[in-house]
């Protein structure tokens, strides 16, 4: 792909994310300190916006991102933003994801027919909801992201796709400055749900080049599908409800225990991220039983440290 436009869709990211500041600001969309947050002065929470601008403008006008893709991306934005500004029943935000997820799936209809529409019905509300859940400190989410984005790329490289994951990447990384080390401004529900919505594309698009690649990429995103597979048990054997607010994640309890400084904490989950991306490029050239089982393998240590860490 051409560094030009790289460049210029982080620079739209970077700028579109700096203006949303004071927009957030007259709207109202303002993060306040709260018994489960860490963050202690009110802070902008509609950063997203540029990320699907960035990644919105220059996918449409490479033709990378266009159709049923293209509106699904459109739906999912506007359902965060409006979640970010009024707040939207869990009932309201799921429908617009099965929304979304089926012109997502509806675009793939050509590669993969009935399949494809089957994925993005699943995947889309199960990725938004994994990327809202996991976007509890400076740059998690987005930089888990742009990290599980880069190694899509890696994985296709040399197809379309493969420049889809750049852009998407990009985007992310322009959201970035102005969310890490010391955050700014938060992506809000518009940026966790249409970044979601984004790593959903780009796994169905891997699915397009055969159940191994589907898989490699499957791996390469683990980490936010982990974390809210452990909350749900944990909420569950707690008797809470289990889509409830808490700092027991993963990632908190690797930080209150160990190293108690959550940039460092949020490096360290960017390298496990870095480490999934690894051993999804190994199930992609390893013979396919060999493969799930490593992948198995994986997921039965990251629960076991989970347990560790008393996130379970």
């Amino acid at each position: 792909m051409d560094g030009l436009l790289l460049t210029l869709t982080f620079l739209t990211a970077t700028v579109a994310v700096g203006l949303s500041i004071p927009l957030a600001r007259a709207l109202g969309i303002v993060d306040r300190p709260g018994a489960i947050k860490i963050h202690t002065l009110p802070t902008p929470r509609f950063g997203g916006i540029g990320i699907v601008a960035a990644f919105g403008l220059w996918g449409w006008q490479t033709g990378l991102v266009g159709g049923g893709a293209l509106l699904g991306l459109l739906i999912i934005a506007l359902t965060g933003a409006l979640d970010d500004r009024y707040g939207l029943t869990p009932r309201v935000r799921l429908a617009a994801e099965l929304v979304a997820g089926t012109a997502l799936g509806l675009h793939f209809w050509p590669e993969l027919g009935g399949m494809g529409l089957l994925l993005g019905v699943v995947l889309v509300p199960t990725m938004t909801n994994a990327v809202n859940l996991i976007d509890g400190m400076n740059g998690l989410a987005s930089g888990n992201a742009a990290i599980s984005a880069l190694g899509v790329a890696t994985l296709l490289w040399g197809t379309p796709q493969a420049a889809l994951a750049l852009l998407a990447a990009a985007s992310l990384l322009g959201f970035l400055v102005w969310n890490y080390p010391r955050a700014k401004t938060f992506m809000g529900d518009v940026g966790s749900l249409s970044t979601g919505y984004v790593l959903a594309m780009l796994w169905i698009a891997a699915a397009a080049y055969g159940g191994q690649s589907f898989l490699a990429a499957g791996a390469m995103m683990a980490f936010p599908l982990y974390d809210t597979l452990a909350g749900i048990i944990r909420r569950w054997r707690r008797g809470r409800p289990i889509f409830d607010g808490d700092r027991d994640h993963t990632y908190d309890r690797l930080d209150q225990l160990y190293i108690q400084n959550p940039p460092k904490t949020v490096l360290a989950v960017w390298l496990l991220s870095g480490l999934l991306v690894l051993l999804g490029l190994w199930i992609n050239q390893s013979p396919l039983p060999l493969g799930l089982a490593g992948l198995c393998l994986s997921l039965a240590l990251l629960f076991w440290g989970a347990h560790r860490l008393g996130s379970l």
